[in-house]
């Protein structure tokens, strides 16, 4: 009697892609992606820059290539680190509105309690 050949079935569940949320990017996420993107600018034209310092012709467009890049460098980091301000400043104030919004319910349920005691002794 030939043995019967025992094979595993292999049972393999196919997982349907996620639907793709429209959901908001951490503001982390997209205060680094921001301070990437200002720094990778930066490394690329600077690149560039040193580029044109050594084929510069004279002494003169080799100072004027790097005057340039760093008015650039500077330009994009300021504007980057703005960003990253309105970002930061903007998630500060998401994270405190859920403690601001239970101080104003128990305040207005203090005042209620004290108008309402105050109504009672009248």
């Amino acid at each position: 009697m030939a043995a019967a050949k025992k094979t595993a079935k292999k049972t393999t569940t196919r997982r349907r892609p996620a639907a793709k949320k429209a959901a908001a990017k951490s503001p982390i996420r997209v205060a680094a992606h921001t301070v990437i993107d200002t720094v990778e600018g930066n490394v690329v034209d600077g690149f560039k820059a040193f580029r044109a310092t050594v084929d510069a012709k004279d002494l003169q467009a080799a100072v004027d290539a790097q005057r340039k890049y760093a008015e650039a460098a500077i330009k994009r980091t300021r504007q980057g680190a703005e960003k990253v301000g309105e970002i930061a400043t903007k998630a500060v104030k998401e994270a405190g509105e859920p403690l601001v919004k239970r101080v104003q319910d128990v305040r207005t349920r203090v005042e209620n309690n004290v108008n309402e005691a105050l109504g009672r002794a009248a």
